[in-house]
């Protein structure tokens, strides 16, 4: 079904008005809390405020199962008015503002240049899954599930099983789940969801300026962090998909850039600049340090493996920070960083009983946590298994390697330790040196952590895709390479590192790019609005050549046009998106079975069998995403989510979903050697309740089989089965 016209553009200008919203809200309080912040670090600060602002506005919703479309616009609306009303009272109407160093205008438009680059090769697949959907495997699996079931439900006070797998992933932290559901809720579809992540492209490399800004060198460390978001990981993973490790490597980004950028001082002058301290770099106004707390909040609310860097950056700034002012540090980060990223955490120890993290058994803590059965996604080695086994270089890591950083991969990764080792034990500003030592325990945290190398023994086939979790501290540490002093000074030095930064990124995209000649117009307009328009505008008003009724001119014209291409698009998606069935999963999978689930509409859908009905979950929730989808397992204490093990055990969780319908493959695990092997299948073809609709038998690697449920399962029937 085509979306109307009508409610294309109410959730336009639904969307339009939150955004607006919370954008006034992080303006006015960035007006009070670092009224010192000019140019593209006042937007920074702007723009991590104001997603900290919707974030929190939508799980206050969620928790009160209000998530819907009415709520949502008056709720987030009304939180970012408040805060930006709250913050035009408390700023200080005499602030003035710190003007950064200007740079050349050459460097300028080559960091524009890398910037334009990487997010127009970001649009390609962007673009492609705006046609077809979204296929990443993360993404079917429980990211874009998430978002699904919050959007159905409007809460997000329920944990939401996908799989009966170890990780647990209903656990995991959703903030950007939780916007996608919104984006879901607002346009009645997940038509945007491919746009979202470009935005946060955007905001981490606005970020990598500003970490070298006040040294003059923002150019060279914005060409630094491309390295790694254009990367070939990145490409492959990010673009158009529901994965979010763009948005928590922004918001690290970001909380760097807060601390570097916190000795701007109120300047005697206007325009005059303070140069960066060195020996007393901890001394830092509240202010700066609030801002860093609330992007450091951000990120530990998207992922996981951003605890690291988030916690090691906060221990080492409360270290650092000298006697007297311990405490303060601590208050000044610590209290934003719950506030915007504590919610999953408590929300997680509620369910389990006191486990903010029940992944992991805090050893003595002895915590509580789900009793999962031992089911991986692949088996879960790590990098640290194989440091010792020179095949599985040659014949894994180093071709992967290659694959996700480049073919000058030994390069950047040299480079990238030798400037966070030079930094952590020779600069003399400790902020560097707490950034640079969070960066290396980053990546010795990355070599030991679980699935990093996952895949059947010698065949790490896991490697590539889990170097996302290298890239946090890979780009904290090269970010940091041009603010090293012997780099950066004299000015010469800095631009010979722009040189070869430059060259080295070249040099690695030629490797990575997917460009697609019939998205071109796409391409320019997105890059456009994206870096060239809010780059030139922030250039000429911060020179006084434009007035402040040009830029919004501008602006409302950029987002017009957006608002005319977005009805095609939306309608392109609609008939088309999620229509190949072949590409949910590489190995194989259901093919009919989620053609008919895609043309099913408000259906209770129970899913049960292999990965292969798993990871690709999300292509059952129907064209307009109004199928409830669950995969069928045993819930227990603590947040448990285990596989039913018996016939009986199956049949009575089927009947309590009350389910339409059933998809099931033939065995929960695709070897009969493997443990937690069940014929599902078996268990329920011979029961009366159960039609067969749809039986794909000749698919790999399980066959799989579609059954209408008219009534109740009977449970005593299993004795025909010889039991169970």
């Amino acid at each position: 079904m085509i979306p109307s016209l009508g409610s294309y553009i109410g959730g336009c200008l639904a969307v339009i008005g939150i955004l607006s919203a919370v954008g006034l809200g992080g303006y006015w309080l960035r007006r009070w809390i670092v009224p010192e912040f000019s140019g593209a670090l006042a937007r920074l600060a702007d723009l991590t405020i104001a997603t900290a602002l919707l974030v929190l506005a939508l799980q206050l919703l969620g928790t009160l199962s209000i998530l819907t479309l009415g709520w949502t616009i008056v709720g987030c609306i009304a939180v970012g008015l408040g805060a930006a009303l709250l913050g035009w009272q408390m700023a200080p109407r005499d602030g003035r503002e710190i003007t950064a160093p200007r740079v050349q205008t050459l460097a300028l438009l080559i960091a524009l240049g890398v910037a334009s680059f990487t997010v127009a090769e970001w649009t390609f697949p962007s673009q492609l899954s705006l046609d077809q959907g979204m296929f990443g495997g993360d993404t079917t699996w429980y990211h874009m599930p998430f978002s699904g079931r919050i959007a159905q439900e409007g809460s997000i006070v329920h944990l939401h099983f996908t799989d009966p797998l170890r990780l647990a992933a209903w656990f995991y932290p959703q903030s950007s789940e939780l916007i996608h559901a919104a984006g879901i809720v607002l346009m009645q579809s997940d038509w945007l969801s491919p746009l979202i992540n470009l935005g946060w492209l955007a905001i981490a490399l606005l970020a990598a300026w500003c970490m070298g800004r006040p040294y003059k060198v923002g150019p060279v460390t914005l060409v630094a962090a491309a390295l790694v978001l254009a990367s070939g990981v990145m490409i492959e993973t990010q673009p158009g998909e529901g994965r979010n490790d763009i948005m928590g490597l922004a918001f690290l980004i970001a909380f760097a850039a807060f601390l570097i950028n916190g000795h701007q001082r109120r300047a005697p002058a206007a325009g005059a600049v303070q140069d960066v301290p060195e020996r007393d770099a901890p001394l830092l106004d509240g202010g700066p340090l609030v801002l860093a707390g609330i992007a450091a909040g951000l990120a530990a609310s998207v992922k996981l493996t951003f605890l690291v860097p988030v916690g090691a950056i906060t221990v080492g700034m409360i270290l650092v920070s000298g006697a007297g002012r311990r405490l303060m540090t601590a208050a000044a980060i610590g209290i934003p960083a719950f506030v915007v990223g504590g919610y999953w955490y408590v929300r997680a120890a509620i369910h389990t009983g006191g486990n903010p993290i029940p992944q992991i058994g805090w050893g003595p803590l002895r915590l509580p946590r789900p009793d999962q059965m031992p089911l991986d996604p692949r088996p879960r080695f790590a990098v640290a298994d194989y440091l010792l086994e020179p095949a599985v270089y040659r014949k894994w890591f180093f071709p992967q390697l290659e694959n996700a950083l480049g073919p000058l991969f030994p390069l950047i990764l040299v480079m990238a330790v030798a400037a966070a080792v030079y930094i952590a034990f020779r600069s003399r500003n400790l902020i560097l040196r707490v950034l640079a030592a969070a960066a290396l325990l980053t990546a010795a945290v990355y070599i030991v952590t679980p699935l990093t190398a996952a895949g059947q023994e010698g065949s790490p086939t896991g490697f590539f895709t889990n170097t996302r979790y290298l890239t946090p501290g890979l780009v904290l540490a090269l970010v940091l390479l041009p603010v090293a002093r012997p780099l950066r000074a004299p000015d010469s030095r800095a631009w010979q590192t722009l040189i070869f930064l430059t060259a080295l990124y070249a040099i690695t995209v030629l490797t990575t790019p997917r460009w697609y000649p019939g998205f071109i117009v796409g391409t320019v307009f997105l890059t456009l609005a994206l870096v060239w328009a809010p780059a030139a505008l922030g250039l000429l008003r911060a020179r006084r050549r434009v007035s402040r009724g040009v830029v919004a001119a501008v602006l409302a014209a950029i987002l017009l046009l957006a608002v005319v291409l977005g009805r095609a698009q939306e309608v392109q998606y609609a008939k088309h998106h999620y229509t190949r069935t072949t590409l949910f999963l590489q190995d194989g999978g259901p093919q009919k079975a989620y053609e008919f689930a895609h043309n099913q509409h408000d259906k209770r859908i129970g899913i049960a069998g292999s990965g292969e009905i798993f990871f690709g979950q999300y292509g059952f929730y129907g064209r307009d995403l109004s199928n409830h989808v669950q995969y069928i397992g045993v819930p227990g204490p603590e947040g448990q989510y285990r596989l039913a093990t018996t016939c009986r055990q199956f049949r009575r969780q089927v009947n309590v979903g009350d389910y339409d319908y059933l998809i099931v493959s033939q065995y929960t695990q695709d070897s009969p050697d493997a443990p937690y092997w069940y014929p599902v299948y078996a268990w329920v073809k011979t029961d009366p309740a159960l039609e067969l609709l749809i039986a794909e038998p000749d698919i790999v690697p399980q066959p799989d089989y579609v059954f209408e449920v008219n009534d109740k399962l009977d449970p005593a029937g299993c004795a025909e089965l010889g039991g169970g």
